[in-house]
């Protein structure tokens, strides 16, 4: 009962002794209390509690009874650090106990052998232990070995044997009652899930796990442990180390057991070395070697010195002791089967690159290489990068590159799997090495267009496929509707001029938790990896007139690479780190001029934006010509004004996060019908003045009651003092299965017209728009809209009915999202907040609370084009190799082509003429670019309204 209800265990030993026991009853009670403890509480208190249960034993002269305590006392005594204290304990239960007693006695000290890393002796034991369980008909101790086994099993690497032993346990869970044994066994399956590389079920079952034992009330240590290594390999290791330590102070706090503080600061000190914090990982895996030796556990201990080498090594402290100390630690892991030989190898491999040691280099990579072929896919990777180091070493820029496109095929195929655009993002950092060598060695054999293709290949590649939607999952819905109900009652809260309640501030956190979590468990369902870049149809699709410029960063210093008119040039720029520095000044300079009153600040945001353009362009500046131009920057210079460079300031400009993604977008269809939505959230310091504008420009929509959009007749705009928009109800049949929009091409509400009779579009003053059927010749071959520069259809877009307007209580996010589902244009005017910390939980305010990144995804496809008009909406988090996580680039592989977003705070009030001129462009048949770059030019000369350009970017290629 100890494990399926520990309180109500602790509750009825304690009754027990309190009832004055015979020694034999009292030796039981003492026994459950000080497995408790172990488990759950204080080791010294535990340890007290064994010692009087074996007493009371040996009083009851019971031989079983004692080897029993003795077993449970041994794995006491280890996890509290005393070694060989407790595996004498264990020798004496073995000599006391017999038949059935032996065999639980056997698994018992089985575990500890485990868990001091020596797993030869573990299979001994449990192998002499389960037949004698199996005879004695004793499922729960037979199910508990075959668990150890695997668990020993994968430890060693060997995934399928672990699998079969796994599966037999179930089995035999399945008929107990056992709950702690059955939370285990899923915990179990979580870790053979990551095993074998499957990230998302891993998350899944340690999650499941995790409320089994919450329902228990156990602490979950080994979970958190488990969880950590799973987090570490999705590239989330800030998280991961914030878990460990979490875990290792309420561990210290209850005065639980030291091996498992050791276990956790090994953990947390590869978490502290992944996430970029070496001296953190050197104080932690410090501490972690020293504790592991003192509990004689090599198997940790080797793997712990390892971690502390590698954080030497990222502090620079390269030498041929520290050559000589991983080869020593890539031996001792190999000698016992440990997955982690080949990192230790190829460790000693690199630094000894470094030192410029070839000879030896070749030595350790070698064997490093040996694991390309063959285990989990991050296994294959370290593989792959000790080949392209030895090709490296040798002089085979040809060697160097098939190896690094090996090692990216491997990393493709795992990131796939991945169905959390998240998790795909920062999986990517996996191959950060492999991508730099092979831009190295593209960059002295290879010309240009090597270089090139092989920037392409490992930027923005999670563009290059849509995210997998969201399930159907009612839990996760609830948790969406929760948090943005809660959401809404804290922005109600501050802007009363309070500070929301400390529980309202937790329960929030807890649901993005949640909603996170739920996220992070779902497969990916695209197999291979999406298109391959050719730079061909890149120059072919550019034409004479549009360069692309793409920004290549190598060992610091910015490559231009300027395509165009058929053909790649490179040139060089200055460093990346300037250029960083330079842009948060500029940055600076345009939140200041944001405000009235700072005039004479706009000469030196000027000035900075030309020490921007020498740094980020250099002599390209000169070569771009006069047509339009595609920038196309690392994720580390997100935030640059690219408006505000000389050069580019008068231009047709747009930006892409990868030049195949540039060509996605152009390849992108817009959808039938020319659908518009218009809408307007709340707390506004213009009001969205612009959206009753725009709404007479093009003639107004209004929701009836319960249904979708109805346009209204023609001659009855709406504007100011106009009638107001019928409250639609959220949760409607329009919105499909789940609360999600209907897929596109679904039917609407009966007898409510989508769209107005084709060649009623109107524009301004009520005039007719003529409509322009999708697939003509204008739009180009298959559908496509046309090229830059290309003659458009005489009446601009297709806009056969007017827009629909969204505000006060109707823009509720069921609502906005059931309508920006397939529309062909969207315009949300709302506040926008950037989450550093959590960049998917960036939002959109709503009536009803935040429109999140989570809820976009939930889109069948977003809107062909949508412009966000506030403040930091095109703010990103940079991630992964070179990866951007934020609003804009969750919309560009959902189906919107083009976006003209913000990425600085700017005047509300100069924002409503921008985009008043903005649509005015796009009325004429402009593209997001053309129409942005006029409407920057018809602005005051004023530095508020200047700044106010310079803040907007288009992105894509609508």
């Amino acid at each position: 009962m100890v494990f399926a209800a520990p309180g109500e265990a602790l509750a009825r030993a304690e009754e027990l002794l309190a009832a004055d026991p015979s020694p034999l009853h009292a030796s039981v009670a003492h026994q459950v209390i000080g497995i408790w403890q172990r488990d759950f509480g204080d080791t010294r208190r535990a340890l007290a509690h064994l010692r009087r249960a074996r007493d009371l034993a040996a009083r009851a002269d019971s031989a079983e009874r004692e080897a029993d305590v003795l077993a449970t006392l041994g794995v006491a005594l280890v996890h509290a650090g005393r070694t060989r204290a407790g595996l004498a304990a264990f020798e004496q239960g073995v000599a006391r106990g017999s038949g059935h007693t032996r065999a639980r006695v056997l698994y018992r000290r089985a575990y500890v052998w485990w868990v001091l890393g020596r797993h030869g002796e573990a299979l001994e034991d449990v192998r002499r232990a389960i037949p004698v369980l199996r005879q004695a008909d004793d499922v729960i101790w037979t199910a508990r070995a075959l668990t150890l086994r695997a668990t020993v099993h994968l430890a060693q690497g060997s995934v399928e044997r672990a699998d079969a032993d796994f599966t037999a346990a179930e089995a035999l869970w399945d008929t107990t009652g056992q709950e702690h044994d059955k939370a285990d066994a899923v915990e179990s399956r979580g870790l053979a899930a990551f095993r074998s590389g499957d990230v998302p079920a891993a998350l899944r079952l340690l999650d499941e796990a995790e409320e089994r034992y919450a329902k228990l009330g156990t602490p979950t240590f080994m979970l958190t442990i488990r969880r950590c290594e799973v987090l570490m390999a999705a590239g989330l290791a800030t998280e991961a180390l914030a878990e460990a330590d979490g875990a290792i102070a309420v561990l210290e706090g209850i005065g639980g057991q030291s091996t498992r503080r050791a276990e956790l600061l090994l953990v947390a000190a590869r978490a502290a070395r992944l996430a970029g914090e070496p001296q953190t990982s050197l104080a932690r895996a410090a501490v972690a070697v020293r504790l592991f030796a003192g509990q004689r556990r090599t198997w940790y201990e080797t793997h712990a010195r390892l971690v502390l080498i590698e954080a030497r090594a990222a502090t620079g402290r390269g030498s041929g002791r520290l050559v000589a100390d991983a080869a020593t630690v890539a031996e001792r892991l190999a000698a016992f089967g440990a997955p982690a030989a080949p990192e230790a190898s190829l460790l000693a491999g690199r630094i000894a690159l470094d030192l410029g040691w070839t000879a030896d280099a070749e030595r350790h990579l070698a064997v490093a290489a040996r694991s390309r072929h063959s285990g989990p896919p991050l296994a294959r990777m370290t593989g792959w990068a000790a080949q392209a180091l030895r090709a490296r070493a040798a002089g085979s820029a040809r060697g160097v590159l098939e190896a690094c496109r090996r090692g990216l095929d491997v990393l493709d195929d795992h990131r796939m799997t991945l169905g959390a655009s998240e998790l795909r993002a920062r999986a990517t950092a996996q191959g950060a090495e492999l991508a730099a060598l092979a831009q190295r060695a593209s960059l002295v054999s290879g010309g240009p267009r090597r270089l090139l293709v092989w920037s392409e290949r490992w930027r923005a590649t999670v563009l290059s496929a849509p995210p997998t939607r969201p399930p159907a999952d009612p839990v996760l819905l609830t948790a969406m509707t929760a948090f943005r109900e809660l959401a809404a009652r804290a922005e109600e809260t501050r802007s009363d001029g309070g500070r929301p309640a400390p529980a309202l501030e937790r329960e929030q956190r807890r649901l993005e938790r949640e909603i996170r979590s739920r996220t992070l468990h779902m497969r990916g369902e695209a197999p291979g990896d999406g298109d391959r870049f050719d730079v061909g149809r890149l120059l072919r699709r550019l034409g004479d007139e549009v360069r692309l410029v793409e920004l290549a960063v190598l060992d610091g210093r910015v490559h231009v690479l300027l395509c165009g008119q058929g053909r790649v040039r490179r040139f060089e720029a200055g460093l990346l780190a300037e250029a960083e520095a330079e842009a948060e000044h500029v940055q600076a300079g345009l939140r200041r001029l944001a405000h009235p009153g700072a005039e004479a600040r706009l000469p030196l945001v000027e000035a900075a934006g030309a020490r921007l353009q020498h740094l980020l362009l250099g002599p390209a500046a000169a070569h771009l010509g006069s047509g339009p131009v595609v920038v196309v920057p690392p994720g580390r210079l997100h935030r640059v004004p690219w408006a505000l460079l000389p050069a580019l300031r008068e231009r047709v400009l747009s930006v892409s996060p990868s030049a195949g993604s540039w060509l996605r977008a152009r390849d992108t269809a817009p959808p039938p019908g020319g659908r518009q939505v218009l809408v307007r959230g709340p707390g506004l310091a213009s009001g969205g003045a612009e959206i009753p504008e725009l709404a007479e420009r093009y003639g107004a929509a209004r929701a009836p009651e319960g249904g979708t959009a109805r346009h209204r007749p023609p001659g009855h705009g709406y504007g100011p003092g106009g009638s107001s928009l019928e409250a639609r109800s959220s949760g409607t049949e329009a919105e499909g299965a789940g609360g999600r929009p209907p897929r596109e091409g679904a039917a609407r509400s009966p007898g409510v017209p989508d769209d107005r009779p084709p060649g009623h579009g109107y524009g301004p003053g009520g005039s007719s728009l003529d409509a322009r059927p999708s697939g003509t010749e204008a739009e180009g071959a298959g559908g496509r809209p046309p090229r830059e520069g290309a003659a458009r259809s005489p009446g601009g877009p297709d806009r056969r009915g007017g827009p629909t307007v969204l505000e006060g209580d109707e823009a509720r996010v069921p609502t906005v999202l059931r309508e920006l589902d397939g529309a062909a244009l969207a315009h949300i005017a709302a506040h926008g907040t950037f989450r550093a910390d959590s960049p998917l939980f960036s939002s959109l305010r709503m009536a009803d609370g935040p429109l999140i990144v989570h809820d976009f995804e939930r889109l069948d496809r977003s809107p062909y084009r949508i412009i966000l008009p506030c403040c930091d909406t095109a703010r990103f988090a940079s991630v992964g190799a070179d990866e951007l996580l934020g609003l804009v680039t969750a919309l560009l592989p959902l189906g919107t082509a083009g976006v003209v977003a913000c990425t600085a705070p700017v005047s509300d009030a100069a924002v409503v003429p921008l985009m008043l001129a903005l649509h005015k462009g796009l009325d004429a048949g402009l593209s997001l670019a053309e129409a942005l770059r006029d409407a920057r030019a018809s602005l005051p000369g004023d530095a508020v309204h200047q700044a106010t350009g310079w803040a907007f970017t288009a992105f894509g290629a609508a």
